[in-house]
């Protein structure tokens, strides 16, 4: 007796499946491999933008002694102001990478005379508000996280607590 074995051609419907989900593992892996560097880059570029914006503020008053007319408008028409801050949409209002609206990014003098000035970044999600107050929250004089002040005595640790998980975080940064 002889067995007539015929040669399979083509692919069984379970070694498609296989090929597949090998597919979709390795997919989700680079999707998430990319949104955890694209978070990381946005973080890293507000960092910068925000001591970038305060270093400019200072010293555009610094021979005024005060911040006296301190505005976004200001700002936005300061060629020394980054660039990744300015709003494409509307002229003379700041923004950040996670913003929704244009006016996310707030300037105004405070204390009297106007001896300090405050930078608000609305509109953060949680892990922005955790990541920025932890890596900008001793280069500040004082800085509030939904409201709950945070000082360099108090520490990273109180601000990241303080980042709810809406993406309605506001960091509100005190500078003279």
């Amino acid at each position: 007796m002889q067995l007539n074995f015929k040669r399979q051609a083509g692919a069984t419907l379970i070694e498609i499946i296989m090929v597949v989900a090998l597919i979709a593992i390795i997919t989700i892996g680079a999707l998430t491999y990319f949104n955890s560097a694209s978070e990381s880059s946005k973080v890293q570029e507000s960092v910068s933008a925000l001591t970038g914006l305060s270093a400019v503020v200072r010293n555009q008053f610094q021979s005024q002694g005060d911040y006296d007319g301190l505005t976004e408008s200001l700002l936005f028409r300061s060629t020394n102001v980054p660039v990744n801050l300015k709003s494409t949409v509307n002229a003379d209002e700041l923004r950040h990478p996670w913003s929704q609206t244009t006016t996310a990014v707030l300037v105004a003098p405070a204390g009297s005379p106007y001896a300090t000035f405050t930078v608000t970044l609305a509109e953060l999600p949680r892990g922005a508000c955790v990541e920025i107050t932890s890596k900008v929250y001793k280069n500040f004089e004082s800085m509030t996280v939904n409201g709950t002040t945070v000082t360099p005595a108090t520490g990273a640790a109180t601000a990241s607590l303080s980042c709810t998980d809406t993406n309605t975080n506001v960091l509100t940064f005190t500078q003279s």
